[in-house]
């Protein structure tokens, strides 16, 4: 399976990414930067903690995420099936199934690890920026970036398995576009909020929606590659 995972990993120059990852960071944080400098001197503040700062980070990463994780899902998965890729590769002599779940595995991974990196580093970023740019009240501790880590954790593991979603739009047609556009949907949707001033509620500060849309993530990759040793793919 490692061997698998290497070889998708160079196959498809996976490495290439990282800039894309890179962008999306500094997009992300400008974007935070903005609004939290831009309402500093409003009586009703939009960073009034770092609690509220990450909140709102961690939704804004989130949909990004799943939409980025969408975009490699397509290009191991999807593409290969739309370009008639994949028949050639389930000519070779390996299981269709451990080569699909490889792929599913390398896309997830992906989209799991680089959620992670994204809040770790903008927390780590905004430790040693706070001081300086103030873009919230009070300040961040070391104690206050470790308390964070089991819900970062337990966030890029969900939310990587909800990017998992779109491929049940995207194999219907073979279409890259339909699985970006439900991821976008998706994203939006489970992390979209509502608020009547002094609180504000999302899809993902219930529980039991995450776990659920992640279980369901997982069993729509593993109905993917069920029957795939069976399944005509021409």
């Amino acid at each position: 399976m490692l061997n698998l995972l290497k070889l998708e990993w160079h196959k498809h120059h996976m490495a290439r990414y990282f800039k894309s990852f890179l962008f999306c960071i500094i997009g992300i944080y400008a974007f935070m930067a903005l609004i939290s400098l831009g309402s500093k001197n409003d009586v009703d503040g939009a960073m009034s903690s770092f609690k509220e700062f990450m909140s709102l980070f961690n939704i804004i990463s989130n949909i990004t995420f799943i939409i980025f994780g969408s975009v490699i899902l397509s290009r191991l998965i999807i593409s290969e099936f739309r370009t008639k890729t994949m028949q050639v590769m389930f000519t070779y002599p390996i299981q269709r199934k451990k080569l699909l779940f490889a792929k599913l595995t390398l896309a997830y991974l992906f989209t799991v690890g680089s959620l992670f990196a994204n809040i770790w580093l903008m927390q780590i970023i905004t430790y040693f920026l706070q001081p300086s740019l103030g873009l919230f009240e009070g300040t961040v501790t070391l104690q206050d970036l470790i308390a964070t880590l089991p819900t970062t954790v337990s966030n890029s593991l969900m939310m990587g398995a909800i990017a998992l979603i779109p491929l049940i739009f995207g194999m219907r047609k073979k279409s890259t576009a339909t699985t970006i556009t439900s991821a976008v949907i998706i994203a939006f949707l489970i992390n979209s909020t509502v608020s009547n001033g002094s609180e504000t509620f999302s899809l993902t500060n219930v529980v039991f929606i995450p776990i659920i849309l992640s279980l369901f993530g997982i069993a729509i990759a593993y109905l993917s590659f069920r029957n795939i040793d069976i399944k005509d793919v021409g």
